[in-house]
């Protein structure tokens, strides 16, 4: 009988595609290796625990009297009213650096910060991801110079977008002054590249996730709405 045939090719199909996805889920990089360049992490996966760190060295936390976040389906969803702040560490202080961010705006924003180290008053080193409008920008200041502002990208809300900031340093032919080479990306496109004389290493206040900690100015403004799935930063 050709039954007994056309059951053993069926079973042979789908032996083979049970070990074609194997052997594609066992290509996939474990948590481990996506988070290898990094050495600050929040994935938002636990729910129990809003702004845990990967690392378990920098967690979020809620600051007093703020509006409680909350964790779903893996991402933070904020309503504009609220954020954490993450207390310094010198896991922050570096001269050159890598940020990514996965996000997705909900509604514009006047100054949404994303992740920001925005320090209170002038002259002081800081630097920000934020939402103006439907503009993806970034800010960055070292020392007592002057913000450089760069507005990358307007975006779509309601969609996933993955923000890439990469600072270097590089050296300038006939300078022996240290200079840095300023990377953006946005959906994977470069957007930004351009050489800065000074870096943002020397912060002295907390950083914030989607608000101000620091209460300034504007402070009603400084909030983003949407979720993000997930922030990491490391040292290059």
């Amino acid at each position: 009988m050709k039954f007994g045939k056309v059951i053993a090719g069926i079973s042979l199909l789908w032996s083979c595609g049970m070990m074609a996805c194997s052997e594609a889920s066992s290509t996939e990089p474990s948590k481990e290796d996506v988070l290898a360049e990094y050495s600050v992490a929040y994935e938002f996966d636990d729910p129990s625990n809003v702004g845990l760190d990967y690392f378990g060295k920098n967690n979020a936390i809620l600051d007093q009297n703020m509006p409680t976040v909350i964790v779903k389906n893996g991402s933070l969803v904020l309503d504009g009213t609220s954020g954490l702040r993450i207390p310094l560490s010198g896991d922050f202080k570096n001269k050159n650096f890598v940020i990514e961010t996965r996000f997705m705006p909900t509604k514009p924003a006047k100054l949404g910060n994303i992740f920001s180290a925005d320090p209170p008053g002038s002259g002081v080193n800081g630097w920000m991801i934020r939402m103006e409008d439907s503009t993806v920008t970034f800010h960055i200041r070292g020392g007592s110079s002057d913000w450089k502002d760069f507005s990358v990208d307007t975006v779509t809300m309601n969609e996933w977008h993955v923000l890439r900031v990469k600072l270097n340093y590089t050296s300038v032919e006939n300078l022996t002054v240290e200079a840095y080479k300023l990377e953006i990306t946005l959906d994977g496109k470069k957007y930004v590249s351009e050489i800065l004389y000074n870096t943002a290493s020397e912060l002295k206040y907390d950083l914030g996730i989607g608000c101000d900690p620091h209460r300034q100015d504007q402070y009603e403004n400084r909030f983003f709405t949407g979720k993000i799935d997930y922030i990491r930063y490391g040292k290059i």
